[in-house]
Formats: structure tokens, C-alpha cells, sequence
């Protein structure tokens, strides 16, 4: 498993790298209209589930946290061959067991309409940063019911890395409208932000939707 989050989080560093600094005759301008703002609204459960677990094998154990963010993204002018480049940024509200804030700032890589479908992928790579060091990010050394002994404490920061993955479809009456499921991720990245092993961060489940203004 941490192959496979070392993989992903290598793979979208590179496309980010590639697409900063690609020659110009690998690149495809396109223009952007005023109308390619979007507005992005979602809300979220908290899981105690890892990113990997979630994404491929759709298992989630959840708990009473929740979110609601609201935030604006907007296309940058360039793309790579099947891959659409945008940046977003959002402000979250947490409740429930937490009550803190967050914002976040990340660049996306998207695969949009694959094979002519309604249907885009998504990933996220940015920054995250909370109002106060998030409780649910935290656990102390014990034994606990729900995923046996914890052998060394969980220390979180306010500020991690954001990583988001999302699928997403259009609405069928009009182009201008997605739908999606979104894993809104923090991550200490194996001990770049915080103590590795075990890694701090947390995942929410999260549906919305994006229209352009």
C-alpha cells in the first residue's frame, strides 16, 4: 500500500513538472473566456479508512465529521495531450466531532469527457491549511475497538498536503454543470510534515457539484 501512495503521489509530481516546465511545442494553448470560472460546492464524511482502500476498493468506515466547503476553480491555458490542466481553491467548514476551518490551494490534472463520455478523472496536488491542529488527525498509543493497537502515537499539524481524487460527470441537459464523488485528502507525505509511520492526515467521502458562473 505505501508502494502504490508513493506511486500516485510520484506520478502527479511529474505531470505538475512536466507541465511547468514541457518545451512549447508539447503544449496546446486554448483560450480562456471569462465564463471558464467555476463555483465548486461539496460536502463530506469523515472515514477512518487509508486513500488507497477507498479509491480501489471502495471501503470506508466512517465516523461523525463532516464537511462543507466552498470554493472557485478555473482552467490554466495550456494542456498535455489527454490531460487538462485547472487550479482551485476552496475554503472548508468542519462539524460534528471537529469544528475548525481549512482552506486549500491545489493544481488538478483532469481526463476530461474519456471517450466522448460524460464522464472525467481527476487528481489534486496542493496545499491544506487548518485553523487549529484537526483532533480526528491525532491518536494517541492504546488498544482501540474498531483497529486494534495503536503502537505509536499520531501527531498531525495544521498545516499538510491536500490531495484530492474525483470522478465526475456532466449533467445530460447541459455542458456546463458536473456532478462528482471526491476524496478530500490531507497527508503528511511519510514524514514530510509530520512523524512518519504511522502517517498523519485524513480523508472525507465527499459529493458536489461545479458550475461555471
Amino acid at each position: 500500500m505505501v508502494y502504490l501512495v508513493k506511486s500516485n503521489f510520484i506520478t502527479i509530481s511529474i505531470l505538475l513538472v512536466s507541465f511547468l516546465f514541457s518545451p512549447s511545442h508539447m503544449l496546446q494553448s486554448v483560450a480562456l473566456p471569462k465564463e471558464n470560472w467555476s463555483l465548486v460546492l461539496y460536502g463530506g464524511i469523515f472515514t477512518t479508512t487509508d486513500l488507497i482502500p477507498i479509491v480501489f476498493r471502495q471501503k470506508t468506515d466512517y465516523r461523525e465529521s463532516y464537511i462543507g466547503t466552498i470554493g472557485v476553480s478555473r482552467p490554466l491555458d495550456y494542456r498535455i495531450r489527454w490531460f487538462d490542466f485547472f487550479w482551485e481553491t476552496n475554503v472548508t467548514k468542519h462539524f460534528g466531532e471537529m469544528n475548525h476551518g481549512e482552506t486549500n490551494a491545489f493544481y488538478i490534472v483532469k481526463i476530461n469527457r474519456v471517450f466522448d463520455s460524460p464522464i472525467s478523472f481527476s487528481l489534486g496536488e496542493g496545499m491544506s491549511l487548518a485553523t487549529e491542529n484537526p483532533k480526528l488527525e491525532n491518536k494517541a498509543k492504546g488498544f482501540y475497538f474498531d483497529s486494534g493497537i495503536q503502537r505509536d502515537a499520531i501527531q498531525s499539524r495544521a498545516l499538510l498536503n491536500y490531495m484530492m481524487v474525483e470522478v465526475s460527470s456532466y449533467l445530460p441537459f447541459e455542458r456546463k454543470t458536473e456532478i462528482f464523488i471526491r476524496v478530500h485528502h490531507r497527508s503528511g507525505i511519510f514524514g514530510l510534515y509530520c512523524p512518519p509511520d504511522p502517517n498523519c492526515g485524513s480523508n472525507f467521502v465527499s459529493y458536489g457539484f461545479r458550475t461555471m458562473f
